[in-house]
């Protein structure tokens, strides 16, 4: 159990948590609509219907789990229900998956996600690392090939850019024979526009195409103060900046930073994910570091890793930083203000650094 404590006056908080997990909900299935919307205006009802139903398998995936465990250790279900909240894991996991996952390998994440990620460690408010990345992550690992056979596979703009370091085009010093829109093989993948982008209208992850849905939610649930604001502005803030040094250096358009923020999940996991109480620090300015912690751990992954995505393993990599974070920002937050101040100027300039140092490593 975490505890804020704050200097006087003090007041009561007005939310309850059941009242905040229901608006971040209705948040959740906003986005959601829109990409059935989507699927069902540019692919056909068939995607549309299939988006439903893999909601479905992963919400009965998730309430079966914590029923189960209810069952097992003779809880009662419905009161344990309303404290657990276990239809949220299920809604974000099933938006970070593509439309194209087969059934099975969702519904087995799910329940491993809420086993693994959530109960085996107390349950809600216990759990050290948030437990749909923790679904993603062993999709990543177990069931990246699990798709469903009835459906077309399509490659994201995000795989193909991915493919070449993340970068729009290939200088000549690293290839001369890749183009920014074209993968490896030679096939050619159509690279969205920043308009493209902004709206969610290409194929990639149900919930994280969106970039003006999700922030246009992500300010509403801040505004509703479901989210702490600091969390996903300092996030993609700092993702920007250090995409920006990366591209330059190779001479990319100083818009470069934008694909950063629109491709992948870095919207998605900077509202939805990073924003949970759970497992980020209590302290504002704790909440700071982590949140640049994520945007230095993303770009790293992207450029220097072998995978086409960082942000979710950034996040869980942070998840384990959060002890560490609490315990180096202790203390009364008015009198450690300037020893915040300094150990925020230190991790950006680490952020800084390291963007200059995957730079170098890729020309």
């Amino acid at each position: 159990m975490k505890f804020t404590f704050k200097p006087s006056p003090n007041y009561r908080q007005q939310q309850s948590t059941q009242s905040i997990m229901l608006e971040l909900t209705l948040g959740l299935l906003v986005v959601f609509g829109f990409s059935v919307v989507y699927y069902a205006m540019a692919h056909g009802a068939n995607y549309a219907v299939r988006a439903l139903l893999l909601m479905v398998v992963s919400l009965v995936c998730a309430v079966g789990t914590e029923a189960l465990w209810c069952v097992a250790l003779k809880k009662d279900i419905k009161e344990h229900m309303q404290s657990s909240f276990p239809w949220v894991t299920a809604i974000i996991l099933t938006l970070m998956c593509r439309v194209d996952i087969s059934y099975y390998a969702l519904g087995v994440s799910t329940v491993m996600a809420i086993f693994f990620g959530k109960l085996v460690f107390g349950g809600f408010g216990q759990n050290l690392f948030n437990p749909a990345a923790v679904g993603r992550a062993i999709i990543f690992a177990s069931f990246t090939g699990s798709v469903a056979a009835d459906l077309i596979s399509y490659a994201t703009p995000t795989a193909a850019i991915a493919g070449h370091n993340w970068l729009l085009s290939i200088p000549s010093s690293i290839s001369t024979t890749c183009a920014a829109a074209t993968s490896c093989s030679g096939t050619l993948v159509a690279a969205p526009t920043l308009g493209e982008l902004m709206m969610g209208t290409y194929a990639g992850a149900m919930g994280e195409t969106s970039l003006l849905i999700i922030v246009a939610v992500g300010a509403f649930l801040a505004y509703r103060g479901v989210i702490d604001w600091r969390v996903p502005v300092t996030y993609m803030g700092t993702l920007f900046v250090l995409a920006t040094v990366y591209g330059l250096m190779f001479g990319q358009p100083l818009t470069y930073g934008l694909y950063h923020l629109a491709l992948g999940g870095a919207a998605f996991g900077a509202v939805f994910m990073m924003t949970d109480p759970v497992t980020n620090p209590t302290s504002a300015a704790g909440r700071v570091v982590f949140a640049m912690g994520c945007a230095i751990l993303t770009l790293m992954i992207r450029v220097k890793a072998n995978l086409p995505e960082g942000v979710l393993y950034s996040i869980l990599l942070m998840n384990m930083m959060t002890p560490a974070i609490e315990k180096m920002m202790d203390g009364n937050q008015i009198k450690t203000e300037k020893k915040n101040w300094m150990i925020i100027a230190i991790v950006a300039a680490v952020g800084v650094c390291a963007a200059v140092v995957c730079a170098m490593a890729n020309m």
